[in-house]
């Protein structure tokens, strides 16, 4: 693995000096800044959203009408500009391991149905078919899995789950699965092992296919192992840079620049921003794709948000609790708690002086070229 060049310690100062133009900021007035934000800010890319976990838990378990993604969720993603989303089949543990597959398969149900409802949203399964909501004005869903309890220890589900739209595999979240383990939100502690016999049929499976590996919530002996079994572009949907937040959860600059140099991308989150709430904001949050832009590239960064307010509201003070007990108190953002306040990043990332073509590349051309580059090895 690349080794990450010793680094001055991180300030807003200090951050991505070689994509910034202060000259041309000073001189823009607030009007020229309101009417580029209105050209720049469109067809935004959010790779990771846990709307199939709310869907499920609406529909099924709170028996709502269809219509979820009509009346819960348009409005915040029409409101930020997104035009893409990757939808995660993620599961709660009180679902496993018993009911994961027909869980997982329930969400994708569930997906499909609300789309076919609602002619706004649209599944996309390759760039083409991205190419072409966007072009109708439609908000696209890319299915992506976190965690691959779904597939039990059955390598012939991966295929299975391709052919339903699956289109990016994480292979855990926190826990261990039969594929590994994830990293502990610790800044040491999460597991030696490396990747089981199945999880690497699984990494070898998502190479032949074209499905996008996600190294997002992977331990670091997990990372390992899937960066010296794999040539293809690799991609983290939502991290932080340990360099912010040191837990293992989070993504270390030698991993980063690993996934950069197979022309992957990193998706910065909101949601392990700061172990403290003072460095939760939409400030911090544009301060960490600044430091990831200088890091590996500006080719390399998206936005992995991860918006979590709407689950964490939802938990019963008990769960909530129990939530915290296990995994760590979560300082989310107030001015970044849902789509709808994508536009005040790229407004800060205007002030802060990068060009169009750099927020271009953030908000949708990085996570355009590597979903286009997995399309291409599935041909």
């Amino acid at each position: 693995m690349p080794r990450a060049p010793e680094r001055t310690p991180v300030t807003p100062s200090s951050i991505c000096q070689g994509v910034r133009d202060d000259d041309a900021v000073a001189a823009a007035t607030f009007d020229e800044l309101d009417a580029r934000l209105r050209r720049v800010h469109r067809d935004v890319v959010d790779l990771h959203f846990d709307v199939l976990l709310d869907l499920y838990e609406r529909r099924v378990n709170k028996h709502e009408e269809i219509g979820v993604l009509g009346r819960e969720f348009w409005q915040q993603l029409h409101d930020g500009g997104i035009g893409l989303v990757g939808a995660a089949v993620f599961l709660d543990d009180r679902y496993l391991p018993e009911l994961a597959l027909r869980v997982a398969i329930d969400q994708l149900a569930l997906l499909h149905e609300e789309v076919a409802h609602d002619s706004r949203f649209a599944v996309c399964r390759n760039h083409a078919e991205i190419d072409a909501a966007r072009a109708e004005g439609r908000i696209g869903f890319l299915v992506t899995m976190e965690g691959v309890e779904p597939l039990a220890a059955d390598i012939h589900l991966l295929r299975a789950f391709h052919e339903l739209g699956v289109r990016c595999i994480g292979l855990t979240h926190v826990r261990r699965n039969l594929a590994g383990d994830g990293g502990l939100i610790a800044p040491s502690g999460s597991s030696p092992q490396g990747l089981s016999p199945f999880g690497l049929a699984v990494v070898d499976g998502c190479e032949e296919m074209g499905i996008l590996i996600d190294l997002a919530h992977l331990n670091p002996a997990g990372v390992e192992d899937v960066l010296a079994r794999t040539r293809r572009p690799l991609v983290i949907s939502h991290t932080n840079p340990r360099r912010f937040y040191d837990v293992e959860r989070n993504s270390s600059d030698e991993q980063m620049l690993a996934v950069a140099e197979r022309g992957g991308v990193v998706g910065v989150s909101s949601v392990l921003l700061s172990p403290s709430p003072g460095g939760a904001t939409a400030e911090g949050f544009v301060d960490q794709v600044a430091y990831v832009a200088e890091l590996i590239g500006i080719d390399h960064v998206g936005l992995g948000f991860d918006f979590f307010d709407f689950i964490y509201r939802a938990m019963p003070p008990q769960e909530r609790a129990a939530f915290e007990q296990q995994l760590t108190t979560v300082h989310l953002p107030v001015d970044l708690l849902d789509h709808s306040h994508a536009p005040a990043i790229t407004r800060l990332l205007i002030e802060r002086g990068f060009s169009d073509s750099d927020i271009a590349k953030v908000l949708r051309e990085n996570w355009l070229r590597v979903i286009r580059s997995a399309d291409h090895a599935r041909v």
